[in-house]
């Protein structure tokens, strides 16, 4: 054997096996092994868009600052949202909450449920019990309908095409209104998908029919949020082509409330391409994106568990990204190789520590401080839900619940003990 070609692949096993122990090292700890510039330019990114600023104050029942006051502000549930696609014969585990991977779901999305597949009776009970049971666990801050209706004829189970215009009209308004009903009551529809593909709507009902379709799910639901749902948007080809449909719906005045995209990644995933589409092609958009459908594989585990990682902190840096839906935790639901969050014996996979550790540890605040003369304690954290306590220099403990948004001022919290908390008997 050539010397030289052996000495190259000695070198080149050693730094596999170097990156394979360091990877297997950080996701244990902090879930970042990724370093260069790019990684620097996210961290800044992520700091800038997606935390926010929070004032506490500690008052007495004279609404005088207290000083010494020890704060304790813990985060609870992102503001961002990261959802499940729930799976159609999956229940819930027991202490979901306690569970990797589990514990950071704060959505679910109900595609495998309202694909108008299942129509029989026999399965509506038992369905009606698995999604309880699903939004009961996870108490979702967003509950995801998935697609209402297809542009494209082959994504239609019951064959929309075939029919004539009048009855097509009937049907496509018809299952709004039973989408409107479906229970758990959805947040947010992709009322009509794959435009990018082709459009049935359009060419069979005219251009006006897409507009009648808002307006009909906005009578029915006007709370809920209305999307437009286009497959691999994130791609050279079909990005330029989403941009364009959102400048040419934005013309005509069609009332959608965000854009959500079908996206798989795969391969060697490069940061820079991946930054450069999501800057290029959903920045620009007029509406927040969510990421649906969500998979990311690899030709190994390992290389998997880089990809996600850096998927995932491109998705997070950017900031009309505002949530994402994976399609599944184990391989059996998901159509990437190596994609699964959670391997055959319930343990996460390298990518679902990578997920785990990047949103229950490396993304989430957890700030204390002593309060100052004026009774103030300062904190710049994620934007998400809190339990923030103040144990006062006497002993008493005050305890409150907040929602921290992004916002260009600070949120101002006040603690003030009363009555109510009494206080500290002295041994």
């Amino acid at each position: 054997m050539n010397p030289l070609l052996y000495s190259s692949r000695f070198v080149f096993c050693k730094a596999i096996l170097a990156v394979w122990i360091c990877f297997a090292a950080s996701i244990d700890s902090h879930a970042q092994i990724l370093q260069g510039p790019w990684v620097d330019a996210s961290d800044a990114a992520i700091n800038k868009h997606r935390k926010t600023e929070v004032t506490v104050i500690a008052l007495d029942r004279d609404d005088r600052a207290i000083k010494g006051a020890k704060v304790e502000i813990t985060q609870r549930r992102h503001d961002f949202v990261l959802g499940l696609t729930l799976p159609r014969t999956r229940m819930p585990p027991k202490d979901l909450a306690s569970l990797p991977i589990y514990r950071c779901l704060n959505a679910i999305a109900l595609d495998r449920y309202t694909d108008w597949s299942i129509d029989s009776p026999d399965t509506v009970e038992a369905n009606a019990r698995r999604l309880s049971a699903w939004q009961h666990a996870i108490e979702p801050i967003r509950t995801s309908f998935g697609r209402v209706i297809s542009a494209d004829p082959a994504r239609n189970h019951d064959r929309l095409s075939l029919l004539e215009p009048a009855d097509l009209r009937d049907a496509v308004l018809a299952r709004i209104d039973l989408a409107a009903i479906f229970e758990p009551h959805p947040d947010d529809y992709d009322l009509v998908a794959d435009l990018l593909n082709q459009d049935m709507v359009h060419r069979k009902l005219g251009r006006g029919m897409l507009h009648r379709m808002f307006d009909r799910a906005e009578s029915r639901r006007p709370k809920a949020d209305y999307a437009i749902r286009v497959q691999d948007g994130i791609s050279l080809q079909r990005g330029r082509e989403m941009v364009l449909l959102a400048q040419k719906l934005e013309v005509l005045q069609v009332p959608y409330d965000r854009v959500t995209i079908e996206q798989r990644f795969t391969g060697q995933v490069q940061p820079n391409s991946i930054k450069r589409m999501l800057d290029e092609y959903v920045a620009p958009l007029p509406v927040p994106a969510t990421f649906v459908g969500f998979e990311v594989g690899a030709a190994s585990d390992i290389a998997a568990g880089l990809n996600m990682e850096t998927v995932l902190r491109l998705a997070f840096a950017q900031p009309n990204i505002d949530g994402v839906f994976l399609n599944g935790l184990f391989a059996n639901e998901l159509l990437e190789d190596n994609a699964a969050l959670i391997d055959q014996e319930g343990q996460p996979t390298a990518s679902g520590k990578v997920l785990d550790q990047l949103f229950h540890t490396h993304w989430r605040s957890n700030e204390s401080g002593v309060s100052d003369e004026r009774g103030n304690v300062k904190a710049r954290v994620f934007t998400g839900w809190y339990d923030i306590t103040a144990t006062l220099p006497d002993g008493r403990v005050i305890r409150t619940e907040a929602y921290l948004p992004s916002s260009d001022r600070a949120k101002l919290i006040v603690l003030q003990a009363t009555k109510a908390e009494g206080a500290k008997k002295q041994p």
